[in-house]
């Protein structure tokens, strides 16, 4: 018998010793070889290679902090436990130099306390969101900041979580947020890395949008570029700088922007002015068309119950049709549409106002799950005209902004009234469907001016013409407005892109513009992280109610009964195996 027991310590000695030699040897090789099991059919928990590289080449911290913490509905939990683990993945690749805290700004009890700490988040570039949130004993008002401040090296990059969209249910628009997580973060993290901004410039010279109209474009740009604005004045140094290349002793040009905007023009460009912007373009520059192909404005309506939109002639046609599109003398109607307010009587001294949907100012949506509108909200348009795209062999296009169904479009010239707004539309007549309003081409672009250059230019050793680009991207957009802020003309101040003044809804145009011009300034592949898509799996609300009890019973008593019987039988194996 003493010999037995004394055979059952050796060998639970040798498991134990063992088992602890097989932890460390684990241990140990798993310091050399790292790897991280995703399950998920979509890979959800599996970040891109771009931002592995990204986190890996850290040689600093980056400090995080997540003002998502607090008692909020269990949507804003998923995203803010999603935010959690997505900050652990990056950290897993960065050797330690990504750091993170979960911050409530609402906990201080103080309201002046929390005012102040309301007012430094907004001007760090945060927003909040109000919640209606359900109570025993009714419903509260909370405010919540679905967003985070990324630091490095003494730089902030605000980061905001939460994407609202127009007419998504909430479950898809938190979905939708969870979804741009990988690329929120990468894009902060690259921008506080690059150590020189890429440079933008907006055109001047041809009554393209003023400094105030572009200024909140302009800043957030100023995040991520250096934002310069300049004006053509048909000088070929003004994009592009030529030097001489001392081996061959010919000139090699070199573009100054990594892209430029040409927003509202309402001048006629000079065939000066085009070959520039031509030979910028064969020579790798991007660039943002914001084209009016119809002159339409509201001033004109503060004065008059009737304007004429006309058609406008930029000398652009034949430059951007050599591309690949075609801007229509048109203008959408679609009941989809941005409210305007209108005076409708008056109540003793102070006239009535109320607000109407004018159709002119299409609210438009994405065309697909391109990058650049993936999970974007709704676009404002303002007098939006229609895209047809050109048959070019060698140039793909990708439609990015479109109308609602509900679309109806006028030829110009066209009587645009006020008064249209005092009766209902007749929705037969808004039946043109979708209709494109912004356009992405990428390929490789022939010049305007091959074959109708005279020869001393074409043969000049300086302007080193070219014919084609090699491979670049373009987006053109038939709405010059919508990079236009609102602008009080008493104060001059500026309100956000893309915020409505008369409904306090904040519309996508801001985020818009960013993408398109992060995408075509975009070398490192971040954007595609944009395109990831994870699938929904939302409970069945229905049956949850119905099957509360019972799957309440199964997750709290089974796990309890599973754990007492195999006790039990634990039991009774030893007490049956030591009584022999």
């Amino acid at each position: 018998m003493v010999k037995h027991n004394h055979n059952n310590r050796n060998r639970d000695l040798i498991t134990l010793i063992a088992g602890v030699i097989i932890v460390i040897l684990v241990n140990f090789i798993g310091s050399f070889a790292f790897h991280r099991f995703d399950l998920t059919s979509e890979k959800r928990y599996t970040i891109s290679d771009n931002s592995k590289d990204l986190a890996a080449n850290l040689d600093d911290i980056v400090y995080v902090k997540v003002y998502l913490e607090g008692d909020f509905p269990a949507g804003f939990k998923r995203l803010r436990d999603e935010t959690r683990e997505m900050l652990d993945e990056f950290r897993a690749y960065s050797n330690g130099f990504i750091e993170y805290e979960f911050i409530n700004p609402s906990e201080d009890p103080d309201q002046k306390v929390r005012e102040d700490i309301y007012k430094q988040l907004y001007k760090e570039g945060l927003r909040p969101t109000d919640l209606n949130v359900k109570e025993e004993d009714g419903t509260s008002n909370k405010i919540i900041w679905p967003g985070a401040l990324v630091s490095y090296k003494g730089q902030e990059f605000p980061v905001q979580l939460l994407k609202s969209q127009m007419g998504v249910s909430p479950e898809m628009m938190l979905n939708g947020s969870i979804e741009a997580l990988e690329y929120e973060f990468a894009n902060a993290i690259h921008n506080l890395k690059v150590f020189e901004k890429p440079r933008v410039a907006l055109i001047e010279g041809h009554g393209e949008l003023d400094k105030v109209e572009t200024a909140s474009l302009a800043m957030s740009l100023a995040e991520s570029y250096t934002v310069d604005r300049i004006a053509i004045n048909e000088e070929l140094s003004s994009l592009t700088e030529r030097v001489i290349v001392d081996s061959t002793r010919e000139y090699a040009v070199i573009n100054k922007y990594d892209a430029i905007i040409i927003a509202k023009p309402t001048q006629k460009f000079s065939e000066k002015d085009k070959f520039v912007i031509d030979q910028y373009i064969m020579f790798g520059g991007r660039v943002v068309w914001l084209i009016d192909p119809v002159f339409a404005s509201m001033d004109s309506l503060q004065n008059a119950d009737v304007s004429m939109a006309i058609p406008q002639d930029l000398n652009l046609d034949d430059q951007l049709f050599t591309y690949g599109v075609r801007l229509n003398p048109t203008l959408i109607q679609d009941l989809q549409s941005a409210a305007i307010p209108v005076i409708t009587g008056r109540v003793g001294n102070q006239p009535k106002q109320q607000l109407f949907p004018w159709f002119f100012f299409p609210l438009l949506t994405s065309a697909n799950n391109h990058p650049i509108v993936n999970n974007l909200n709704a676009v404002k348009g303002e007098f939006t005209s229609t895209i047809d795209t050109i048959a070019k062999p060698r140039i793909r296009k990708t439609g990015l902004l479109k109308s609602s169904k509900y679309t109806k479009v006028s030829n110009t010239p066209t009587r645009i009234s006020l008064g249209m707004l005092r009766y209902e539309p007749d929705q037969s007549q808004f039946n043109a469907g979708h209709q494109v309003s912004a356009v992405l081409l990428e390929g490789y672009f022939e010049s305007v001016f091959k074959n109708r250059i005279a020869p001393e230019i074409l043969n000049s050793n300086e302007v080193n013409f070219q014919q084609e680009s090699k491979f670049n991207k373009m987006v053109v957009i038939a709405d010059g407005d919508i990079a236009k802020n609102f602008v009080n003309p008493k104060t001059s101040q500026y309100y956000e892109l893309g915020f409505d003044r008369f409904t306090n809804q904040q519309y996508g145009n801001n985020d818009f513009m960013l993408n398109v011009v992060n995408y075509l300034c975009d070398d490192s592949g971040l954007m595609g992280v944009r395109s990831k898509k994870l699938t929904i799996r939302l409970l069945d609300k229905t049956i949850l109610k119905k099957d509360k009890f019972k799957w309440q019973l199964i997750n709290s008593i089974l796990p309890i009964g599973l754990i007492i019987l195999f006790g039990l039988a634990h039991y009774y194996d030893r007490k049956k195996k030591y009584t022999k």
